[in-house]
């Protein structure tokens, strides 16, 4: 199933994400042909394609995009020395900035604030308003990972991994 365009940038401007993760970002000399919100794009578009959101992935969901939204998303600059294409250092810098600006400022085991307010801003926006007040239940989504664990010992029953499921269905 492929998500429309529309849908995508209407989720991660929906979200504020793309803003808030700019405003993050050190000042350049020079404007950076990939904003934050278009590295959101196509990370989504991977992901709507059944693909990673690896950045040679999103790279291409972006480069593949009809000519008018590549333009429109910066994908496509003009450049002194005429049309210029994102390349996948661009794609690489950009992510290595977004990733430095929402990274940690304590090791812990959780991710940090803003990483946190990022992530649960586009699960939120990504909701369809007909279905925001449906259930009071919370549920993100489930992806059968393998996970092995033995058997309790005898005469107790504690698992050596008790999130292990046994006989879940794996994709």
């Amino acid at each position: 199933m492929s998500v429309p365009l529309a849908v995508i940038e209407d989720i991660i401007d929906a979200s504020g994400a793309a803003p808030a993760i700019e405003a993050l970002l050190p000042a350049a000399a020079r404007r950076r042909q990939l904003t934050a919100r278009t590295l959101l794009t196509g990370m989504l578009l991977a992901l709507a394609g059944r693909r990673p959101a690896h950045l040679t992935e999103a790279r291409n969901a972006l480069i593949t995009l009809p000519e008018a939204g590549q333009v429109r998303l910066g994908v496509t600059a003009d450049w002194k020395t005429g049309p210029h294409q994102l390349t996948y250092r661009q794609t690489g810098h950009t992510a290595r900035l977004v990733t430095r600006a929402l990274g940690k400022d304590e090791p812990g085991g959780a991710p940090s604030a803003v990483l946190q307010a990022v992530c649960g801003g586009l699960l939120e926006a990504s909701i369809p308003a007909v279905h925001k007040n449906a259930s009071t239940a919370l549920a993100a989504g489930w992806t059968g990972v393998e996970s092995w664990s033995r058997p309790p010992r005898h005469g107790t029953t504690a698992c050596a991994d008790p999130e292990a499921a046994w006989g879940a269905p794996h994709r």
